[in-house]
């Protein structure tokens, strides 16, 4: 099932890495599959799809706290790439132990946030993390 699982995966990342990159309460996606992605060229050449994990950065006056709580079906976890869909934000998770001044150093803000996304119907999901940003 590995061939159905990371096709309907990477279907389903970008379907929803395009809703979040046009929506107005996210700052930044970062997704290879889209054409606003600096890699995007070296990607496509490379890649039959473009994966299941994207990042993004909610605008600056969204909490991403509060957007997390607020997801029903997306499940927070620490552990990504499963066949659900799971999110974290590495300032919490796997950049903890680094200072602040690291993170800046390296782009890993506050409002980032690492979506791994699943194979559940690509609208279920993309409902959910629109009514987390309202």
């Amino acid at each position: 099932t590995l061939d159905l699982r990371v096709n309907r995966q990477s279907e389903n990342a970008a379907v929803i890495a395009q809703a979040l990159d046009d929506h107005d309460r996210v700052g930044r996606v970062y997704y290879p599959g889209l054409a606003s992605h600096p890699a995007h060229a070296v990607a496509a050449h490379q890649m039959r799809g473009f994966g299941g994990m994207l990042s993004f950065e909610l605008d600056d006056d969204h909490d991403p706290l509060h957007f997390l709580r607020r997801l029903q079906l997306v499940n927070c976890a620490i552990s990504l790439g499963g066949v659900e869909t799971t999110i974290c934000q590495p300032v919490a998770t796997s950049h903890a132990k680094m200072s602040a001044n690291e993170r800046q150093r390296l782009g890993i803000t506050d409002k980032l946030l690492r979506l791994s996304v699943g194979i559940e119907d690509a609208g279920d999901i993309l409902d959910d993390l629109l009514q987390a940003l309202h």
